[in-house]
Formats: C-alpha cells, structure tokens, sequence
C-alpha cells in the first residue's frame, strides 16, 4: 500500500532547490552551501524531502553518501520545475525605470573617476528614482562570491583571471602611459630599460583582480632589474597630486592622465617597454543575467560609455600603429 504524503511536507520550490543540491553535491553541508543555507536547515529540508518522497534521498556509499535512483530521478524533474519557473519569472517580472532602484557596483577609485560622472549624467533628469552606489573593490578571491550573493550587481574592472566564471562586456581600451611632473628630468628622453627602472617609481596596487603594472615588472625582470618603489598606494586618485609635487613617476591610464592634465602640470614620459592595451570589462553574474533590471541597466552603462568608446578605440588604434611600426 503507498504511503500517504504528510500534509505539513508538500513540496515547495524551496525543498526543489534542496532536492537538486542535495543529489548534485551528495553531502548535507556542501549542500546547504549551494543554496545558502545552514547545515541544520538543509538537514530539515532533507527529512521533509525523505516524507514527503517516500526515499531516503542519500544513502551510504563506499567512500560517503550517494543519491538514490528515485532521488536522481526526482532531480531531473525539480531541475526542469525550477529552470521553468525562472524564465516565466524572467518574463513576467517588467522592469519601471520610473521606480525608485538602486544598482550596486563594485569599481575602484580610478573605473569610479572615469565611469560614473557619464553614467550619472546619462541617468541625469530622465530617471530620477534610479540610484548608484559604489564600493571599492574586494579581494579577488571573493569577487565572483558578492556577486553570486547579490551582495553588489555588477563589476567594473580589469578582470581577465575570473572571466570564465562571470558574465562580461568590454567597455573600453585604454593605453597605459607613464606620467610625471612637468619638467621631470625624464621628459623628452629615450629612456634605458635601466634608467626606466632606477627612476623614482609610484607605485599603485589595487585591491583587485590585476594590476597593469604587472606587465612591466615581469618586461623588467627578464632583464634582471625590478622599479626603484619610492612610494606604494592602493589608489590612482592620489597619484597626480603626488606627481606633481615629486620626482616620482607612475603608470597611469591615459584617461586618468588626461583627465587631471585640465588642472594640473602633468607630463606623458616615453617607456622602453611597449605595454599592451588595458582592457575594462563590465561583470555580472549568470544569477542575474536573465533580470529584467539588470538588463536594462547595463545597457544604459553601454549608452552612456558611447563617446568614450569611440575616443578610447582612436587612442589605442594609433598605440598598436606605432608598436607594428
């Protein structure tokens, strides 16, 4: 005779989604991770499962816990509700950007300098209720996690080691220059690979994913030779003002360069090293690729980036020209 279902156990997509981890990971507490839930809650989740199922859901194996055929079975079938279930979400769920939302971002001071005064003034009057805020960057080891969680919406940086776990778009090129004082003792010179070195280094290192000065460090060290660090900031903000007052020089994005060459007397100095093209990306992860919100926004970001591409796309046409040269 069947047994009959508890009544307080039906299924719900939440013990669908417990089901799916369940059987995916085989373990309660890797389980409970997946979904972002406690050991104990995914515990209960899976007595429920075992009631409601009629199954034990995992059994003991050689070496741990193995799924159930029944509980493989059911797998497939909760994967498909749930898949299901999020593209009619997906498609119902329209988006009003005359509603008050705030997008969360995660860039550093430099992406934040260059990006956001367009993205603001393309949000400008049009849509009011839409807010932006910004956090600085966080390590790179949890960089796919905030965005997995919802903790921020979207990324903007240079990001090409947690590519294949996010969702990107290319926003802009951008050379990277060697800046200095006007005057600098450098300026106008042909420098050595070790005069470049022996100069007075600034040096930024992001909390990110990369730094672009990596590329000219391992250029250097094939030589032997590493930057005279005078100075060693996590900021680009900092840097033009330290500039100017200094005998220091520093790699900068041109655009940050130019930027701060309206008010203050900075000069471009000429490497020996030839440093390629700095690429920034637009992130996301694939939880959110499909939200209708999101969407919208990313593309106001691509709008609002319009004459920036074009100008950045001349500068780094005319980098690669010279280095074919």
């Amino acid at each position: 005779m069947q047994q009959k279902r508890n009544d307080t156990g039906e299924l719900n997509f939440h013990l669908l989604k417990c089901l799916v981890a369940l059987v995916d990971h085989s373990h309660v507490s890797r389980a409970a991770d997946a979904v972002s839930i406690s050991q104990p809650a995914m515990s209960r989740a899976m007595s429920q499962l075992r009631t409601v199922t009629n199954d034990p859901i995992l059994v003991k194996g050689g070496s741990g816990l193995i799924p159930t055929a029944k509980a493989i079975q059911l797998r497939e079938f909760a994967d498909r509700i749930l898949q299901e279930m999020d593209r009619l979400l997906d498609n119902a769920v329209a988006f009003d950007p005359r509603e008050r939302h705030e997008f969360r971002m995660v860039a550093s001071d430099f992406m934040e300098c260059i990006f956001m005064e367009r993205l603001l003034q393309h949000l400008g009057a049009a849509f009011p209720g839409i807010g932006v805020s910004v956090r600085h960057p966080v390590h790179p080891s949890q960089f796919t996690k905030v965005l997995e969680s919802g903790e921020v919406d979207f990324a903007i940086g240079i990001l090409p080691s947690i590519l294949r776990d996010l969702r990107h778009r290319p926003l802009l090129k951008d050379r990277i220059v060697c800046a200095a004082r006007a005057g600098h003792r450098a300026a106008g010179r042909k420098l050595s690979m070790e005069e470049f070195a022996a100069l007075e280094h600034l040096v930024i290192i992001p909390n990110t994913v990369t730094c672009f000065g990596d590329f000219v460090d391992a250029a250097l060290e094939k030589y032997g030779l590493r930057r005279n660090r005078r100075y060693v900031t996590p900021n680009y903000l900092t840097a033009p003002q330290l500039l100017e007052n200094s005998d220091m020089v520093a790699l900068l994005p041109e655009s940050l360069l130019t930027r701060f060459r309206s008010h203050m007397d900075l000069i471009e100095i000429q490497m020996p090293i030839e440093v390629p093209p700095l690429e920034i990306y637009l992130s996301w992860h694939d939880r959110t690729h499909r939200h209708a919100a999101h969407m919208w926004f990313r593309e106001q970001v691509m709008k609002s980036l319009e004459p920036d591409r074009a100008q950045s796309t001349n500068r780094v046409v005319k980098q690669e020209n010279s280095m074919r040269a």
